[in-house]
């Protein structure tokens, strides 16, 4: 596993500073371009240990990543980092000229005046701006999206699949007042509220089994605070009937959350245990570590390039779905 030291040589700044950085320290004053750099650098030294070296191929094609969020944004999601850095690295293994276009009121004019032998869409669009993009290529694929209709290629998570595996997990340890906390998303153009999958999952399984319990579950957006103030709020307003577990939907709210649960004088797994989502490179630096369900995120944007380089070389005339694995990592939370 990478350390701080690792990082450390890479970026240049202290241990101190980069284990606050990973761990979202709103106290500390660092300029937003180094939190990048070390985000990306933790994410990289994770990357390359299982990433194996290819050939160069001398495609010479131009390729534009439309992302959802701004900079800004991606930064507070290491999520979608990773799925960046997938879809860097594949490029430079095949020498693919690479445009990254980000959701900023740039966005129009960035791509304007643009062709591109093929596009990775990566996150949610309403559908006027997809009809939009595909001025830009016929070639598109989308990752972590809503594909309309399925007619394009798509690289995906089974998040109800991944729900159903974790609420399996605390069931067999003795956990039955298990609570929720999650966010949902806006699709840029028309704001329209996504119900995330793993809340509907939740609320089916444990439905199910006649645990459910709605005082349990708590909804915001996928900012670190909202970790915090959620579970700052679960806490205050079930104080005499606790959840022994929580199943939170991202790691960077699952940060939030444990300084919640410390500041109100709990332990963790003792009084809550916590067991979250996406094994972002954080989650081996908090304390306690996290147990989460590593998403291989990096893996979603190498597949995006293979299946754009199979549209653009002709070899198939349909759309394909891939769906990611993912696996339960076990650590100190839960």
């Amino acid at each position: 596993m990478a350390t701080l030291k690792d990082i450390s040589k890479i970026v240049g700044v202290s241990c101190t500073t980069i284990s606050r950085v990973l761990n979202h320290d709103e106290t500390i004053n660092v300029s937003v371009e180094t939190q990048k750099k070390i985000f990306e650098a933790a994410e990289m030294l994770s990357y390359t240990k299982h990433i194996k070296p290819k050939k160069t191929l001398e495609n010479n094609l131009k390729i534009g990543l439309i992302h959802w969020f701004n900079e800004l944004q991606e930064l507070n999601d290491p999520y979608f980092i990773s799925i960046r850095i997938g879809i860097e690295e594949e490029c430079k293994n095949n020498n693919i000229n690479l445009v990254k276009v980000y959701n900023d009121e740039f966005l129009n004019e960035n791509l304007v005046g643009n062709t591109f032998d093929g596009l990775v869409i990566l996150g949610k669009f309403d559908n006027h701006r997809i009809e939009n993009f595909k001025q830009y290529s016929n070639h598109i694929v989308f990752v972590h999206s809503n594909n309309p209709k399925f007619q394009y290629d798509s690289v995906q998570v089974d998040f109800r699949e991944l729900t159903n595996d974790v609420l399996k997990h605390l069931l067999s340890i003795g956990h039955e007042k298990i609570g929720f906390i999650g966010g949902r998303e806006k699709v840029p153009g028309n704001n329209e509220e996504i119900i995330d999958h793993r809340e509907i999952q939740f609320e089916n399984f444990l439905k199910a089994k006649g645990i459910y319990k709605p005082q349990y579950v708590r909804i915001g957006n996928y900012d670190v605070k909202y970790g915090y103030v959620l579970m700052k709020d679960l806490i205050t307003a079930n104080i005499d009937d606790l959840p022994t577990a929580v199943f939170i939907a991202s790691d960077s709210l699952a940060i939030g959350a444990i300084r919640a649960v410390n500041e109100a004088d709990l332990k963790i797994p003792k009084d809550i245990s916590i067991f979250s989502c996406n094994d972002i490179p954080t989650s081996k630096y908090t304390s306690p570590t996290l147990s989460t369900v590593k998403i291989y995120t990096e893996f979603m944007g190498q597949m995006a390039i293979k299946l754009l380089l199979e549209q653009i070389n002709g070899t198939r005339d349909h759309s394909i779905r891939v769906t990611i694995p993912h696996k339960l990592i076990f650590r100190e939370s839960c």
